[in-house]
């Protein structure tokens, strides 16, 4: 194996600029180039984070959003004589419907007026919704939204913008409806011949007291061609009270009304439950992120692992959890510097070789098929969808990492004689997605299939 893999990564990049590990299925390495060297990981880092949430919480855990109240229960039908909170429990995939439905859930119970106002709880996490360690590039794209304990769309808004036929400014509409939203400018409509170029950009946020929300305003410009609506995501700060400018507009249209208006605060202790939402299960969330490389699942997940170790859910409490796994498991962490759950950090660093020992490691452990099969099928689904195999197609099961100047892949490949191996190859160099990388990796790994 190390002949052979020795010969087929033998360009420039692959042999002075990459991180190169196989480990076998009881954890010994098998090949090993710069292996030892720290290198920025990019999504492949969503596999600590995945692991780490599995061990600790387990893959039946779910996500739960409440409705609760502090309301006397003996109350008049019909009406709440004190406050609603929305309790936020870090649920990443709670959608616009699941919150309707739960506006629905109150109506259904008879609820048509709250006297007093809705407060939004996202009291499990802290810290900055946005990482500091972030390029400042990546903040105004959906793929870097902020995190909060209370996530709504995956803490972005919706632009809908609709064409006018006679040439007037397009038709903007934000989806769900919410009064946190606001923007200024406009969109012309242009012919269908023209090539559309949209811009919507949020403003940067005005310092203010700690106890204000950040303040959600885009600026709009640009054109779009005559034709179909485009729909366009951008990331939420303050989503707390994005999430009660959502839910206040959903009573209103239910027909309940809210005499004072939504804030943000903590439910006091022993509020009586209205409504209670669970997530999928854990193992499916985590499937869908590694698949997708989703970095809003992997940055909640990191923070529930802080919050449920017993102190402020923050990235650093997380992190300290992880680190803890690593250790369990006796995956080396040397050198060892992240920042984030997602990768999406340029300054995260870790070895490839660690990467290689965590996927053997958890493979053997109590949810090792779960944590495998929960990874997507390299040239079948996913992120990995393009890579061309042969051998190794439908027994190589991998995680993708691509930033700027980073190209990562790590998995696993079934062989056909000596069972599962793990491997991880990481390039960190601005040829990083050359074609050569690529077809040197695929041919790896249709050789690792062989043995």
């Amino acid at each position: 194996m190390q002949r052979t893999l020795s010969g087929i990564f033998d360009d420039d990049i692959t042999r002075s600029a990459t991180g190169l590990a196989v480990v076998a299925g009881d954890g010994s390495t098998l090949f090993a180039r710069r292996a030892t060297v720290p290198v920025a990981p990019a999504s492949t880092l969503k596999l600590v984070v995945a692991a780490s949430a599995l061990e600790v919480l387990g893959p039946d855990y779910r996500f739960e959003t409440r409705f609760v109240t502090d309301a006397p229960a003996q109350e008049p039908i019909g009406t709440i004589k004190g406050n609603v909170w929305l309790v936020g429990g870090g649920d990443p995939t709670l959608t616009s419907d699941d919150l309707r439905r739960g506006v629905g859930a109150l109506y259904r119970t008879g609820v048509r007026q709250i006297d007093g106002s809705l407060m939004v709880d996202g009291s499990a996490f802290s810290g900055p919704e946005q990482n500091p360690r972030w390029d400042p590039d990546d903040l105004t794209y959906d793929y870097a939204a902020g995190t909060s304990a209370i996530s709504l769309d995956e803490d972005t808004v919706e632009f809908d913008v609709t064409p006018d036929a006679a040439g007037s400014p397009a038709k903007v509409a934000v989806v769900p409806e919410n009064d946190s939203i606001s923007y200024k400018g406009e969109i012309r409509s242009a012919s269908s011949s023209y090539d559309t170029d949209v811009t919507i950009e949020r403003e940067p946020d005005i310092a203010g007291p700690q106890t204000r929300e950040p303040r959600n305003v885009y600026d709009l410009s640009g054109a779009i061609a005559y034709g179909e609506k485009q729909v366009y995501y951008k990331p939420v700060l303050g989503l707390p009270g994005y999430a009660g400018g959502a839910a206040a507009a959903m009573l209103a249209a239910r027909g309940i009304s809210l005499a004072g208006g939504y804030g943000i605060g903590a439910a006091p202790l022993g509020a009586a439950l209205l409504w209670d939402h669970k997530s999928a299960t854990l193992d499916t969330i985590v499937h869908e992120m590694l698949v997708n490389s989703n970095n809003h699942t992997a940055e909640t997940l990191l923070r529930i692992l802080g919050e449920r170790s017993g102190h402020p859910g923050t990235d650093g409490a997380g992190i300290a959890v992880e680190k803890s796994e690593l250790t369990r498991l006796g995956v080396p962490r040397d050198r060892m510097s992240v920042y984030d759950g997602s990768g999406l950090a340029p300054s995260d660093r870790i070895m490839p070789l660690s990467l290689a020992k965590l996927l053997s490691a958890v493979a053997r452990g109590r949810f090792g098929n779960l944590y495998v099969r929960s990874l997507p099928l390299v040239g079948i689904e996913g992120t990995v969808k393009h890579h061309d195999l042969h051998l190794a197609l439908g027994r190589t099961r991998a995680k993708s990492g691509h930033i700027e100047n980073v190209n990562g892949l790590a998995g696993t490949v079934a062989t056909l004689h000596h069972g599962r191996v793990a491997f991880a190859f990481v390039v960190n160099d601005p040829r990083a997605n050359a074609d050569v990388v690529y077809e040197e990796v695929d041919r790896a790994l249709d050789a690792l299939a062989e043995y």
